[in-house]
């Protein structure tokens, strides 16, 4: 399935979440946010949109391995401080991840520019992805980064972390957002993954 090869984004500043010390309620938690749409879809005529899982407690007891009483009150933690709504009807619950797209952006250009890039890079036959030598905004910056990560041909799990070592003094690394900084980590970490797919 192609959902195999998506993945969640966790930024550091969730180890400063409220609930990150309850390892049932931080269990549920991203036990949610990996298995929320992330498109919209439908199920039985009824739309599940970006942030949704369609489920039931006892599913959800059985995947995180807790109680159906567990599981409940921790949903019930999670709903008193906003971080998710409910729906339950007699078949189903419907679970909405309130700041999903806080979560995990949902960067389409920047995929999109990184995808072609790549598949030109690979057409021509390793030769260098054209960048913009005056790089003036963080995209550019962004796909700088990935230009020379994939000239390196890194597979090698220290050498992953020796070349983010050295790139984090590079005074562009600085100008990122967190979001592409968080983007280009998960490309690096990711790419075993991507040539399976």
């Amino acid at each position: 399935m192609k959902n195999d090869y998506t993945w969640i984004s966790i930024h550091r500043k969730f180890l400063n979440w409220q609930w990150y010390k309850n390892i049932n309620v931080k269990i549920l938690f991203l036990h949610l946010l990996l298995k929320a749409n992330y498109k919209d879809n439908y199920w039985q005529d009824i739309v599940i949109k970006r942030g949704q899982i369609l489920t039931s407690i006892k599913s959800l007891s059985d995947e995180i391995g807790l109680t159906e009483q567990q599981t409940r009150t921790a949903l019930n933690k999670l709903k008193s401080t906003n971080e998710i709504t409910m729906k339950t009807t007699s078949k189903f619950t419907l679970i909405n991840v309130e700041k999903y797209d806080f979560y995990q952006s949902n960067n389409k250009k920047v995929t999109n520019e990184i995808t072609k890039n790549i598949t030109n890079e690979q057409q021509t036959n390793n030769k260098q992805i054209t960048t913009n030598n005056n790089i003036n905004n963080n995209n550019n910056i962004y796909l700088y980064f990935i230009n020379i990560y994939i000239k390196q041909n890194l597979t090698n799990f220290n050498e992953k972390m020796k070349f983010l070592r050295e790139i984090k003094d590079d005074s562009k690394y600085k100008k990122l957002s967190e979001n592409e900084e968080i983007e280009l980590i998960n490309y690096i970490f990711s790419d075993v993954k991507r040539k399976e797919s």
